[in-house]
């Protein structure tokens, strides 16, 4: 009897801790300069001036870099929620050492992680990398929510997008990665909790 009584004290405190911490879960919203956007909030963002966007694949190799590239869309409801986001409506890249082009933009969400930051993933977008010397095309592929990167919000300013996938399925290059850094043209936007 002593053990079950202990058991079920056990059983209690355990079931008060998973109360307390499923209530204390984080929810992400976007926000304008500080003020929490309950609508649809239209996104810019453009590759950082003076910096590349590079695809390299399993073993390190560069496949494909690109002087330009540039990204909008809008939130779509829920405006929060364990994330925020949107189907991307453009998707460019520009001064590609080899052909690049986008095949469909799919959606780009952001997941709030600390003070006005957040986890950038993507999903359901397909760009194709055409080899000018082999001609050889790669489909590069988001999966759902893949992790591409992070995103620092400000409340004036430019926020960055700092893309660093490393698990894009591009193919016949296998398992990619993409880095690049995005200035968001959109002021004053940041991730909130």
């Amino acid at each position: 009897m002593k053990y079950l009584k202990t058991f079920g004290l056990a059983a209690m405190a355990a079931l008060a801790l998973m109360a307390v911490a499923a209530g204390s879960a984080s929810a992400t919203t976007l926000a304008t300069k500080g003020v929490a956007v309950t609508t649809s909030e239209s996104i810019k963002a453009s590759l950082a001036s003076g910096t590349s966007a590079i695809l390299k694949d399993k073993n390190g190799t560069t496949n494909d870099t690109c002087t330009g590239s540039e990204v909008e869309g809008s939130t779509s409801s829920p405006f929060t929620g364990a994330s925020v986001g949107g189907a991307v409506s453009k998707l460019t890249f520009t001064g590609c050492s080899h052909t690049t082009d986008v095949i469909k933009s799919g959606n780009l969400s952001v997941a709030w992680t600390s003070g006005l930051n957040g986890t950038v993933s993507s999903s359901g977008a397909e760009v194709t990398v055409k080899s000018t010397v082999f001609g050889v095309s790669a489909i590069c592929s988001t999966g759902a929510g893949t992790v591409i990167g992070t995103f620092t919000g400000v409340n004036e300013g430019n926020g960055t997008m700092h893309i660093n996938a490393t698990t894009l399925n591009c193919g016949v290059l296998g398992t990619s990665s993409w880095t690049g850094t995005y200035t968001v043209t959109t002021p004053g936007l940041s991730v909130v909790n």
